[in-house]
């Protein structure tokens, strides 16, 4: 039993070290993903800035051939008008005529060249702005989703804030404090389902030499062991914290509140209460009944849950303290099946014993038949050897029954059927 206890601690122990390694791996996983989405954005734009530099340069030139092209012919046009030869002009003509083709040929080629060159880059650069259009998206989606709940969350914080501070003032008081984590345990408890194995402070104590010492509550375990849990630990500095609006001041509050949580740790360590109560578990559990207050302290003094193991102290919140129940309560239903299962075994050995006597005068009562068949054989025999040949004669005498006549025996032939023994 103290083994799956100690194993349960060391499991809530390992939760809450892998929890926030485990955020803090997957928050490096989605940042380096999304820098990589931005720096083949980054490069893909480079090549279509590069390919369309390519393409202006490329009309450029061809712009450049077009105007020579144009020079050359008004040079002929001239010379043509001069010199009024009409052979001259033709040949001219078919010249340009050439060199356009050419240049149309050659202008051509080159787009097509470009165009393979561009087409896969363009669609590369369309799927990429898809996705980051998509991505965009819902981004803004979610974006719009959170500002939502934070405008929700807003109104709840000011409603929330004036509950806060009413239930703040009424935790000072350690009556209040006291009285709520009573009511926080009897709520636990009936939840895991060990109302009847857990016993609060109203209903035990001890007294040693420094006084009497009473335990906020007593869990009972199978086999007569006990597990002590104490529920009184300071939060004055805590809730001081939650009303300062100065950072500074919070965290010195903050720091206050570990170190009381860890004073008390220790003075409850002092008291021994395993040496105080019979059987029970060699540590204590000290239940923080709110779940912010321990992260709180755990994040001012992270060797807080160590120093605790060192001195016999085991911290629990409402979450580990339910496990811990819950597996108690397992305990018990699994001593309850034992203790059941050998009541079954013993009624089942009762039982053996009745079919046994059971047998043993049925038997009796089968032997008795045979004896007694074989008596009324034997009966029959004797009537029909003696008593009826001497009625036959009384009959034949003339003295007969007036109103009965006898009736035909027959002997039983069949044997009674031996009971086997399995």
């Amino acid at each position: 039993m103290e083994f799956i206890i100690y194993l349960i601690i060391g499991l809530i122990i390992g939760f809450l070290f892998g929890k926030f390694w485990i955020e803090s791996q997957l928050k490096l996983k989605y940042q380096k993903q999304l820098r990589q989405i931005e720096n083949q954005w980054n490069e893909e734009k480079l090549k279509y800035a590069q390919t369309q530099s390519d393409l202006n340069t490329e009309k450029q030139l061809n712009k450049l051939v077009n105007d020579q092209l144009k020079d050359t012919f008004e040079t002929l046009a001239t010379k043509v008008s001069r010199s009024n030869n009409q052979t001259f002009i033709e040949l001219a003509k078919e010249t340009m005529n050439g060199l356009i083709v050419k240049a149309e040929e050659d202008y051509s080629r080159r787009s097509e060249s470009i165009n393979d060159m561009v087409k896969p880059l363009k669609e590369s650069l369309e799927k990429h702005e898809k996705l980051v259009v998509d991505f965009q998206k819902g981004n803004n989606e979610a974006i719009r989703s959170l500002k939502n709940y934070l405008e929700e969350l807003g109104k709840s914080q000011k409603s929330l804030e004036k509950e806060t501070g009413a239930l703040v003032t009424a935790l000072k008081s350690p009556k209040v404090r006291g009285r709520w984590g009573e009511i926080g345990l009897k709520r636990i408890v009936e939840f895991s389902g060990m109302s009847h194995y857990c016993d609060f402070d109203e209903q035990v104590s001890t007294n040693t030499e420094e006084g009497q010492m009473r335990p906020d509550m007593i869990v009972n375990l199978p086999g007569n062991r006990r597990i002590i849990v104490d529920s009184k630990v300071p939060l004055n500095a805590y809730l001081n914290a939650l009303e300062s609006e100065n950072d500074l001041d919070k965290k010195q509050l903050l720091k206050d509140h570990a170190k009381a949580v860890a004073t008390h740790m220790k003075s409850l360590s002092a008291k021994a209460y395993w040496s105080q109560f019979d059987d029970s578990i060699d540590f204590v559990v000290l239940y923080i009944e709110v779940e912010s207050a321990f992260s709180a302290a755990l994040g001012e003094n992270h060797h807080l849950i160590i120093e605790g193991l060192k001195n016999r102290i085991v911290y629990a919140t409402p979450t580990t303290l339910i496990s811990l129940l819950q597996t108690v309560a397992f305990s018990w239903k699994q001593q309850k099946a034992g203790k059941n299962a050998h009541k079954i075994i013993q009624s089942s050995r009762d039982l053996q014993e009745r079919i046994a006597s059971f047998n043993e005068s049925l038997n009796k009562i089968g032997q008795n038949l045979n004896v007694l068949v074989k008596t009324y054989n034997q009966s029959i025999g004797s009537w029909e050897g003696r008593v009826l040949p001497g009625v036959k004669k009384m009959e034949e005498l003339g003295v007969k029954a007036e109103k009965k006549k006898l009736k035909e025996l027959t002997q039983i032939d069949r044997n009674i059927r031996e009971l086997k023994q399995s």
